[in-house]
């Protein structure tokens, strides 16, 4: 029997030693090319969970906003008001665009005419979410500028006052 040339100390082959050096190298080459797109795929969806998430909180805000002008109602409107809204403030246009605003962190929009009983109240706001990466922009971002996605949202409520 012919046997093939091992290490010295070792009982292996040195055929095998230099193939299993080989697929290292492989492995190396195959996690340098999947790595970055992996990374790139996690890093959309962080950025998109972001996206999604503060779509909520606006939301939330200009319902909770447009329930505190409804409860209010045509309080809203007159200089001396004794309902609160529901942050503990007297009922008027200037403390419940500040109540909304509060509410989803530094966005802006609204606009008010009357709200007698029955009537509805609209509260209107926008948000510039920063997108971070410009890679996930150009997917997620807006046409003009793919640097934010500016997030949107509209409540109405019945008037009751």
């Amino acid at each position: 029997r012919h046997r093939s040339t091992t290490d010295a100390g070792s009982m292996r082959p040195a055929r095998a030693r230099h193939a299993r050096c080989r697929d290292r190298g492989v492995t190396m080459v195959e996690f340098a090319l999947c790595a970055p797109l992996f990374l790139l795929l996690l890093l959309g969806l962080l950025i998109t969970g972001i996206v999604v998430l503060n779509d909520v909180e606006l939301s939330n805000g200009v319902r909770d906003g447009a329930r505190a002008g409804a409860i209010c109602g045509s309080q809203l409107f007159q200089s001396s008001t004794t309902s609160d809204l529901p942050n503990g403030q007297l009922c008027s246009t200037g403390n419940l665009v500040t109540f909304v605003q509060s509410r989803i962190s530094g966005g802006s929009g609204s606009s008010s005419t009357t709200c007698s009983p029955g009537q509805k109240i609209k509260i209107t706001a926008a948000y510039q979410q920063p997108l971070f990466v410009p890679l996930v922009g150009r997917f997620l971002g807006d046409s003009g500028n793919s640097a934010v996605r500016t997030i949107s949202a509209v409540a109405e409520a019945t008037c009751e006052q």
